[in-house]
């Protein structure tokens, strides 16, 4: 312990001895530093060299002046004045630095750097056109400068021999200094060493004091460890009965826990009774589901008590004596048994009774009542709309499996597709909630046309089916007119009337198909023949209808190829200006010649394009080749070319008609896209967004077909469109309609006013020609001016001295 306490100062000496060599460290470091800053000072140009520079370059100066004015001189003028711009530069570092410093410490310094400048500048004029004959003047000027310049360079010498002699004594200082701090870091090395070495000698001997006392104390805790081994064992036997007397507790415990939550958390309702009728235990849901008292449910309670208790009870109650009455059988009988009570007063309950081995019995009760009525629920969404509450196609579809296997024995029926005309139209324009409503209010219709036995069904959107039963050809048509009738009658909806119509397609089971899908199918090629056929009609399915349907397939096949094989062209039909009978533009019109067929009328095939989803590849190619064509037409002739509405769904229209005219070079303004009102009636925010677009890329927008469509005074009032295209309908019939005629001029007059250029589409004849004058359309087209004609006829009909007037 006594060497312990030793350690204490020889921990002091130690940190003495690191705090010397940390100190002796830094000034070393500091002395180092000093002593480069001394050698830096000795490296520098000092200020003696400067001034022996300048005073040198001054006499240089001199001798090329003198030298300039001897005959034969070989010294030219550039020379002498090389010579002057550097002593002018050497006057420059005179003023600067520690020469400056210098200087300013003397007045007879300074004025000595006055002159020098001063004969500097009176020297620098003669410089300019220097000749011999200057020379004496030069000189004359020069000369005094001399003797002032030597006795600065040579007090200039003093100073820095002073500061040489200054920075060698410092050097030698730091010299000494450094080598007593390198001794006495040896010393302080040689010392820390002996400290080490006692340090280590003090260590080893508390070691050995700590080990004796160590061994002492092992001594004595094993004398405890024994001591303490016979307790432990004495201890440890009472702990193992304890032990054992506590987990039986637990276990016992947390059995009556488990099973008293189970009883409680049962959602079934449980009763135990015993072999002499008594009550065991039952569960809180037992109590509640049957309305016991909670004093009548003890232990030992006799069965007989609750079924007088549940007999003399409410009406609710009576019900579940029914469930009692009933189980008393099972008990006599001591036969297990699970089943479902229907009560009297519409509730189900699930009733499962367990005969016990000693004699008792164990039942569980649920109440079954809402789970029933929603798998009720369940199976009626399944098979019916949620809509309109009518079967849906699923439940359609059994019926008529379970149809067909009667018609097999004898027993007809008929299906019919209804298919509503101008729904899409009501959705778009009044909103989906009136749409909604609408089909509800359809849906009332036509269930109150049915039949006895007849069925009617939504199989989604706006169609709907018909399963008639028993009934011949004659039955069912009056039964197709009755249901066109009924749809026929206007709606009211929410302060909206509405008028509508359908289309019905029939096909007879047996006859048509043995199958629901062949029946639908062919039902389906029915109602797409009666829609053909003008709408608000029915058609029966007839067998040349697959040969139509297999033929519109196969136009459909045939398009997909045609754009790649290049087999449709475009027309031009003119449109002439009626006041100076020039043409102003030609409209597009799409050709198809198919290599069988040859040509095939617009009417037949884009319909079946615009069905196959086509329209917008063919519109675009379209587009491409009406640019290419019309970028070599006249400058003032503009190019028209139709826009479908299913072009417009690509968010990519605006780009490709750009990508359109930066390929064939066709000005913007010569470009006029025609649209029709159907297509306003889609997405109005994303179309009108389109078409101004198109508006800022400086492209024209022409309304077509106006009149026919549904909406248009809003539309003229929302896009200012670029031009009113007339419908043939109106300018057919104008001169002999006085109604054509005054909505023409009611629509050329809403033109003007909004400032739309108008043309009258269709003319034929001279009159009708002659009434949009009158009426002051601003253009024309039809067979009266010109017939569609190719690209190249167009090109020659404007070509330069060809007649390029009307060719009426």
């Amino acid at each position: 312990m006594a060497a312990m306490l030793n350690l204490r100062p020889i921990k002091i000496l130690l940190a003495l001895v690191t705090g010397v060599f940390v100190a002796a460290t830094a000034y070393i470091s500091a002395l180092v530093m000093e002593r480069q800053s001394a050698l830096e000072r000795v490296s520098r140009y000092n200020v003696a060299w400067l001034v022996g520079q300048a005073t040198s370059e001054y006499t240089r100066l001199e001798q090329r002046v003198s030298a300039f004015g001897l005959p034969d001189s070989k010294i030219s003028a550039d020379e002498v004045r090389l010579r002057f711009d550097i002593i002018v530069n050497r006057l420059s570092l005179l003023r600067t630095g520690e020469v400056e410093e210098f200087v300013k410490a003397d007045a007879e310094y300074a004025a000595t750097i006055d002159a020098l400048a001063r004969a500097l500048d009176a020297v620098q004029p003669y410089l300019e056109d220097l000749k011999p004959a200057h020379v004496p003047r030069l000189l004359q000027i020069l000369l005094p400068v001399d003797a002032r310049l030597a006795q600065l360079a040579a007090a200039a010498n003093r100073v820095g021999g002073d500061r040489v002699a200054d920075d060698q004594r410092q050097l030698i200082r730091l010299h000494w200094t450094f080598s007593v701090m390198a001794a006495g870091l040896i010393v302080c090395g040689i010392a820390l060493i002996v400290l080490l070495a006692w340090h280590n000698r003090l260590l080893q001997r508390a070691h050995n004091e700590m080990k004796v006392l160590t061994n002492d104390l092992r001594v004595t805790s094993e004398n405890l460890a024994e001591a303490h081994q016979e307790v432990q064992f004495a201890n440890a036997e009472l702990e193992r009965q304890n032990e054992t007397l506590v987990r039986r507790d637990r276990d016992l415990r947390t059995q009556n826990e488990r099973f008293e939550a189970a009883l409680g958390n049962m959602s079934q309702a449980l009763c135990l009774v015993d072999a002499q009728q008594r009550l065991v235990i039952c569960n809180q849901r037992y109590q509640a589901m049957f309305g016991f008292d909670k004093n009548l449910l003890k232990a030992g309670t006799p069965m007989r008590h609750l079924a007088e208790f549940l007999s003399a009870s409410s009406d609710e109650g009576a019900s579940l004596y029914q469930v009692y009455a009933n189980q008393q059988i099972l008990v006599r009988e001591n036969r297990a048994r699970t089943y479902f009570e229907e009560l009297n007063d519409g509730r189900t309950v699930g009733v499962s009774h367990q005969p016990l081995s000693e004699g008792g019995w164990v039942a569980t009760y649920e109440d079954l009542t809402e789970r029933r009525r929603a798998e009720a629920r369940i199976a009626h969404m399944a098979h019916h709309d949620a809509l309109t509450g009518l079967p849906n196609r699923t439940l359609f579809h059994e019926r008529m499996i379970a149809a067909l296997e009667r018609a097999e024995d004898g027993g007809g029926f008929a299906v019919m597709l209804l298919d509503l005309d101008r729904f899409k139209t009501v959705n778009d324009t009044l909103g989906h909630p009136v749409g909604d409503a609408l089909l509800k209010s359809v849906a009332e219709r036509l269930s109150a046309t049915l039949r006895p036995g007849d069925l009617v069904a939504r199989l989604g959107g706006d169609e709907f089916a018909v399963l008639a039963m028993d009934a011949s050809n004659h039955d069912i048509s009056q039964f197709a007119d009755r249901i066109l009738r009924a749809i026929a009658e206007p709606f009211e909806i929410g302060g909206h009337h509405i008028d509508i119509g359908t289309s019905i397609g029939v096909a007879l089971a047996l006859a048509d198909g043995h199958a629901p899908d062949e029946l639908l199918k062919n039902a389906d090629l029915a109602l797409y023949q009666a829609k053909a056929a003008g709408r608000a009609t029915f058609c029966f399915f007839k067998a040349e209808m697959n040969l139509e349907l297999q033929a519109r397939r196969q136009i459909e096949l045939d398009l997909r190829v045609a754009l790649a094989e290049g087999e449709f062209h475009l027309l031009y039909q003119p449109q002439v200006n009626l006041t100076s009978g020039r043409i102003t533009g030609c409209e597009a019109l799409l050709r198809w010649n198919h290599p069988v067929r040859g040509p095939v009328p617009p009417s037949e095939f884009i319909p079946i394009a615009e069905e196959a989803g086509l329209i917008p590849a063919i519109g675009d190619w379209a587009l491409r080749r009406a640019c290419h064509e019309a970028a070599g037409w006249r400058s003032d002739v503009k190019i028209a070319v139709n826009m479908s509405p299913a072009q417009f769904k690509n968010p990519n229209l605006p780009h490709n008609v750009v990508l359109a005219l930066a390929a064939s070079g066709l000005p913007a303004e010569r470009l006029e896209l025609e649209i029709t009102e159907s297509l306003l009636l889609q997405d109005n925010d994303t179309t009108m967004a389109t078409l101004h677009r198109m508006r800022e890329l400086g492209v024209g927008i022409a309304l077509d077909d106006f009149g026919t469509g549904y909406s248009s005074l809003s539309y003229l009032r929302r896009f200012p469109f670029d031009k009113i295209k007339i419908d043939q309908t109106f300018v057919r019939e104008m001169t002999t309609d006085a109604d054509c005629m005054s909505i023409i001029q009611s629509v050329i007059d809403l033109a003007h006013t909004l400032r739309m250029k108008t043309t009258g589409e269709g003319v034929e004849t001279v009159q009708q020609k002659d009434s949009l004058q009158v009426a002051g359309c601003t253009d024309a087209q039809g067979f009266y001016f010109f017939r569609p004609m190719s690209g190249k006829q167009i090109a020659d009909l404007l070509a330069p001295g060809a007649n390029r007037e009307t060719a009426a």
